[in-house]
């Protein structure tokens, strides 16, 4: 099994120069403030897009990567020789939404990375960069501002679809409901421009095919990675808790994580006695929503809220758990169930977007509806009963977790970019 930690390997095009754009960063080792967990909650986007920038450096290309400034940092920073990071300080009131970061976040963002990139045409920037990536979510504004770095620029363009407005998406809130007749509109708009389609999952690259917005040969395949060394099982782990099994939710506190199904489960199971402990690991901005539901259900003391993790911390709360529960209202392809399966720990997962692949349609994790805490419940209460269920199970996801090794998926992503750059 190759190593999943950045490697030295070479990278087939020594020139290649990235320009990384996103709207979401995870800064590892630093430590972050209330402002800024409400700023920017972190999530597996965030953890996807900096471990790619690393495994890219190590392959060898040299990288530019755009994303908004966090207080007290300076306008650039040389993480490594290859690597820089330019900050966008951006206009926007620190007024939290209820969901996810301040209000504005993605469209200040637009705006100042436009402005940027005019600077950068003015600078020579057509001739600087090789190409363009920009990092999509379900939200307009992503969409349409790489077709904007796109037209400024004049480079080629690739886009990661981390999750879909067509395919994916399900709005919960009023603003949801009123955006997402756009980020479809542009979403298309964005796939037909851009000169390669990243998608996590063969469901969101037949929907493109299918429906006309790209062609086979300009949409990929690039799962999310999981470093696998770091969740892997090993002789060093500490000894397994002599207590009742830890029953895990790992994720932002954000309606589409179904952190509100995952307590209603949670008070299923402590009513009937079940003997497990309930642990919630996470930031986000409906944690005190997330404290109020508990104290109103009667199970604070039955549920341990741990609030944000460093890497080492999550990989150390995997592999103590017993069942991992992913209840995603939306979700083409969570961070937490790689590791998940990589820790051989046994999942429940929700079928919605491309977890019921991840999981081989249920050979490697129990599937339920989303929005059904009594069903979720029930998955949870086999599997906590089954030990053998649950060993069967860690096993077939263990093999499974070997396909999103990230030092092989960001090779696939390399190779991506060397099939745009020779059709400049």
């Amino acid at each position: 099994m190759p190593n999943s930690k950045p490697n030295s390997e070479p990278n087939s095009e020594p020139d290649l120069h990235v320009l990384r754009l996103t709207p979401y960063y995870y800064l590892a080792g630093r430590e972050l403030t209330h402002r800024e967990l409400q700023y920017e909650p972190i999530g597996g986007m965030q953890v996807q897009i900096m471990q790619t920038t690393e495994q890219m450096s190590a392959l060898g290309a040299r990288q530019t990567v755009v994303f908004p400034r966090r207080p007290g940092m300076g306008k650039t920073m040389d993480v490594d020789a290859r690597t820089r990071f330019e900050l966008l300080a951006l206009p926007i009131a620190p007024i939290p939404t209820r969901a996810k970061g301040y209000i504005g976040l993605l469209v200040s963002w637009g705006l100042a990375l436009t402005a940027w990139c005019v600077r950068q045409r003015l600078r020579g920037g057509r001739r600087r960069f090789s190409l363009i990536h920009v990092h999509c979510s379900e939200l307009p504004w992503t969409f349409l501002f790489a077709v904007v770095a796109k037209a400024v620029l004049g480079v080629p363009l690739v886009i990661t679809t981390h999750c879909s407005a067509i395919a994916t998406f399900h709005p919960e809130s009023l603003l949801g409901k009123v955006l997402i007749g756009p980020a479809r509109l542009f979403e298309r708009w964005a796939v037909r421009r851009a000169d390669a389609a990243v998608v996590l999952t063969e469901r969101i690259r037949k929907v493109y095919v299918d429906t006309g917005l790209t062609t086979e040969d300009r949409v990929h395949i690039v799962p999310d990675g999981v470093r696998l060394d770091d969740f892997r099982p090993s002789a060093a782990d500490p000894e397994p808790d002599p207590g009742p099994p830890v029953v895990l939710y790992c994720g932002r506190f954000a309606p589409e994580k179904g952190w509100a199904d995952y307590v209603a489960a949670a008070a299923m199971l402590v009513r009937e006695g079940t003997a497990a402990r309930f642990v919630m690991c996470g930031d986000g901005n409906e944690l005190r929503h997330c404290r109020a539901e508990l104290a109103r259900l009667g199970i604070t003391g039955h549920v341990e809220l741990r609030g944000h993790l460093e890497r080492a911390e999550i990989a150390a709360a995997v592999k103590s758990a017993a069942v991992v529960v992913i209840p995603s209202r939306h979700e083409e392809l969570g961070g937490t169930v790689l590791e998940a399966l990589t820790a051989g720990r046994a999942v429940v997962v929700t079928e919605v977007g491309g977890l019921p692949e991840v999981v081989g349609h249920g050979a490697a994790g129990l599937i339920v509806p989303p929005w059904d805490p009594p069903a979720l419940a029930a998955a949870v209460r086999k599997l906590l009963e089954s030990p053998d269920l649950r060993g069967e199970q860690g096993a077939a996801g263990m093999a499974r977790a070997a396909g999103f090794d990230l030092a092989a998926v960001t090779r696939r992503l390399a190779e991506v970019y060397a099939s745009v750059v020779a059709r400049r």
